[in-house]
């Protein structure tokens, strides 16, 4: 109920329409009685022994009489509306039973009428707050740290976005209308079949506890099996994802029975928790309509005692059977929601699972923005690790003046990429800390301090849409000549210009359309026209070949012109011009210098120099 609660909260902001959609259903709930009404006098008087009669309305109503139709309560009220329509119209037509069809075609006119803008209003309701749901969880996983997504596989992530928040939407947008309508006709008929003979009411009601004990008792077994099936879906697709991001690693090792095995193994595991949900929701309607059917039977044996006495009419129990038959359907349909509520509300809970956890990088308070770069960037006793007795860097200090390029070299797993991404607070520092100007950064606003830094790492990040729009990446209005300046700095304008439609080439999923020194020029170009004056260079080259690093390294020196720069490299030719250079070795600062200096210093950067064939 917690969670349901919560899901329709996000209806508050709608609730115009949502008004909109209640007033629909309630008259859909009204004209459906009328229709239910007009049964009695149809038989008792256009296809009984009243047929046929004038014009006009009596003054007393044929409805009236020994068992017929009651004159108190809503069926009273709604024998005086009849009454007086039927005298109003009969004025205009031949007969009474002209009058009695019509009102029974505008009764179904009105009734269908209001049924569409309920239902338009509800879905309308109901698609705006999956969108608003939607939104809020794309903005949490948006402000989520780096550990949450180590921690996360992106399929269970994407699966929590898409398929669970689509079986929401299907219970809110779709069966949320079908709860208030058949909610309110289901209440409407139970007040016309009581006021019209409680004694039979009565006897009807003892039935329902029998149809009232599948709907509870399958909907806790359907929401036991929903949660199964979605998790088997999550397992599905974590497989999948992983899968087509290495096919090229399964088909170098040539493991594809063995990958096609494991995911027939999840499709197998999905098909049977599915399938479990979905015999449940099979039985549910065929146990009620028995159970139902014999209900009814038991009925019209008492009902017709009650005629043979002169308790009741045919045309009356023709009227109460209807009503009470009509209650048969929104009720199935109301079983229905249930079910799709449980579906509901075991994927709101692990929509809601990923969007209570606690976002672990965040603004402290009274964190205030980053003005300038001031002196520099200072790293402090830095320590670091990425789960508890497993530290990665340990007390590691250096500075990284204004203006200067200072180089962090090292063997791999020696902790350089690491502190590339403690800069900008992906993962904060265990101990010690990293200055910037010399405030720490945790007490700097995160938009402030990552508005100051411009990234290019190993593995570009590009996005499926046009060269102009990833080289401007984010920003609303373009300066279309200083856009081209920074491909033309970046080398990247004369690959660029070459493409079919330009600066307005879709370059694909990741840039799958360009090479990989097409999209590392792009990524110089995008980070020379954020122009932050604090750059980060993480292997910006390692994966390109010697012609590809050559270009790149001459676009990475202009955009390192004038900017404080932290380079992250293996290869210690690509670094040689550095102002300073850190080196590193399990996770500590082993040597510091100039490229000379540390030649001459005969250390581990000597010996890394000799083995890539640096001389001097």
């Amino acid at each position: 109920m917690k969670t349901l609660l919560r899901l329709l909260r996000y209806v508050r902001p709608h609730a115009g329409w949502a008004a909109v959609a209640v007033v629909g259903m309630v008259g859909v709930a009204i004209s459906m009685m009328f229709l239910v009404f007009l049964v009695s006098p149809i038989f008792d008087e256009v296809l009984g022994a009243n047929a046929g009669g004038g014009q006009g309305a009596a003054a007393a109503s044929p409805l009236a009489g020994a068992g017929r139709l009651p004159d108190t309560g809503v069926i009273g009220e709604m024998r005086r509306a009849f009454d007086s329509a039927k005298a109003s119209l009969g004025k205009h037509l031949p007969s009474s039973r002209a009058v009695i069809l019509l009102l029974g075609f505008l009764a179904v006119l009105t009734k269908n009428v209001l049924t569409y803008f309920g239902h338009y209003a509800f879905y309308r309701t109901g698609l705006a707050t999956v969108k608003d749901l939607r939104d809020d969880l794309m903005d949490v996983l948006l402000g989520q740290s780096a550990r949450f997504y180590q921690q996360q596989p992106t399929a269970m992530l994407m699966s929590r976005a898409t398929n669970d928040v689509e079986q929401i939407t299907n219970a809110i947008s779709d069966r949320l209308s079908d709860l208030f309508q058949d909610s309110f006709t289901v209440v409407g008929l139970l007040v016309f079949v009581f006021s019209l003979n409680f004694r039979l009411a009565v006897a009807a009601i003892i039935v329902a506890p029998l149809l009232i004990w599948p709907i509870v008792h399958f909907s806790r077994k359907l929401r036991s099996r929903s949660w199964q099936s979605q998790e088997r879906l999550g397992e599905m697709n974590a497989v999948l994802d992983e899968v087509l991001k290495g096919y090229k690693v399964v088909q170098a090792f040539g493991m594809e029975g063995f990958e096609s095995g494991r995911f027939r193994e999840t499709t197998w595991r999905h098909f049977r928790a599915n399938l479990k949900a979905r015999r449940i929701q099979a039985l549910t309607t065929p146990v009620m309509e028995v159970i139902g059917t014999l209900g009814i039977v038991a009925l019209i044996g008492y009902a017709s005692h009650l005629i043979a006495h002169k308790d009741m009419t045919t045309g009356t129990f023709s009227s109460f059977l209807l009503g009470l038959y009509s209650l048969y359907t929104p009720i199935k349909r109301l079983n229905k929601v249930n079910l799709a509520l449980q579906s509901a509300v075991a994927s709101g809970e692990r929509v809601f699972a990923v969007m209570d956890t606690s976002v672990e990088i965040v603004d402290r308070a009274g964190a205030r923005a980053l003005a300038d770069v001031g002196e520099g960037i200072r790293f402090a006793g830095v320590s670091f690790a990425y789960a508890p007795d497993r530290p990665v860097i340990r007390d590691v200090t250096f500075a990284i003046p204004r203006g200067r390029v200072v180089a962090v070299v090292g063997p791999s797993g020696a902790g350089k990429s690491t502190l590339a991404q403690l800069l900008p607070r992906f993962w904060d520092v265990d101990a010690g800390r990293i200055t910037i100007g010399g405030t720490d950064v945790r007490g700097l606003t995160l938009r402030s301090l990552r508005d100051k830094l411009g990234i290019v790492t190993q593995e570009t990040v590009l996005f499926n849409s046009t060269v102009r729009a990833n080289i401007a990446y984010g920003r609303e209005r373009v300066d279309d000549e200083r856009l081209r300046a920074c491909a033309r700095a970046a080398f990247a304008e004369e690959f660029i210009l070459e493409m079919p439609a330009g600066y307005d080439t879709v370059i694909g999923e990741a840039g799958v359309r360009l090479s990989g020194g097409q999209r590392q020029r792009l990524a110089v170009a995008r980070a020379l026209y954020k122009d932050a004056p604090i750059l980060i260079l993480d292997e910006a080259t390692s994966a390109l070949d010697a012609e590809g690093e050559a270009i790149v390294q001459k676009a990475l020196e202009r955009l390192m012109a004038g900017r404080t720069t932290m380079v992250i490299a293996h290869r210690l030719s690509t670094v040689r011009g550095a102002d300073h250079t850190v080196v590193m070795e399990d996770g500590r600062v082993v040597e510091e210098g100039t490229h000379a200096e540390l030649l001459r210093g005969g250390g581990l950067y000597a010996r890394l120099a000799e083995l890539q064939g640096i001389r001097d």
